[in-house]
């Protein structure tokens, strides 16, 4: 067995994609968005504390000594964006969008709205460059980060002054994802009869999986204001 060492370094890009209250991804004409406006992405592990039990005999000596170890409930995530994309905004928080009168209407906004956190449904990518690897001057590698389902997204208080009005977004994952290997190809195969050929995850999230990160060699999307459409859960190229 071997292992690649790396170091993760920056954050250029990150995808976020439409799930339905299952955690499946949705497919239709504005899915996903692709942004490299990102500032960072902060991940902080909720556990239900351990449980003890020492139990001590009569003559002061413990009797019973065990534990039950924390178990991961959720993962709490803070996204800070440095510039406002209504439709990011839309799929992260389910915040309505406002849009113009044109004849194909533009987001050129959003509504902050009560209860809008309870149907905020959504799967962020991230990702980032590597400072070290053990494959020394490949340049192409990146660090991959799946968080597959996070739920109760909700936009962060704003402050307008002379200066740039950052976009925080904030929630916690969930478990049972309905991620699986995903609807997109994030990576190039090292098997010799498929080398380079772009495949998707070579195992599916599971039920209890939470966020996932790995090294690929498959470049990130191209970022791009606003939607695009996911067309199938089946990657196609």
């Amino acid at each position: 067995m071997s292992s690649e060492c790396y170091t993760l370094w920056k954050i250029p890009t990150v995808r976020a994609t439409l799930l339905n209250s299952c955690g499946q991804p949705v497919t239709g004409s504005c899915s996903t968005v692709v942004s490299n406006g990102i500032i960072s992405v902060a991940m902080t592990k909720e556990y239900e504390a351990r449980q003890e039990f020492f139990v001590k005999n009569g003559d002061g000596n413990f009797c019973v000594t065990k534990t039950n170890p924390p178990i991961l409930k959720w993962i709490n995530v803070t996204a800070t964006f440095c510039g406002v994309d209504p439709e990011l905004v839309n799929i992260m928080s389910a915040e309505p969008l406002v849009r113009d009168d044109s004849s194909s209407t533009v987001a050129t906004g959003y509504s902050d709205t009560e209860g809008s956190a309870s149907n905020a449904n959504f799967a962020l990518e991230a990702w980032t460059r590597l400072a070290n690897t053990s494959v020394p001057c490949s340049g192409t590698d990146y660090g991959y980060v799946l968080l597959p389902w996070i739920i109760e997204g909700t936009i962060g208080d704003l402050t307008l002054e002379n200066g740039a009005a950052n976009f925080v977004l904030t929630g916690r994952t969930s478990n049972n994802s309905l991620w699986g290997t995903g609807p997109y190809n994030i990576d190039l195969s090292d098997a010799s009869g498929t080398l380079n050929n772009h495949i998707p995850l070579l195992t599916p999230i599971l039920a209890t999986q939470h966020r996932r990160q790995l090294v690929v060699r498959m470049a990130p999307p191209t970022a791009a204001c606003g939607c695009s459409a996911l067309n199938s859960l089946t990657p196609s190229n």
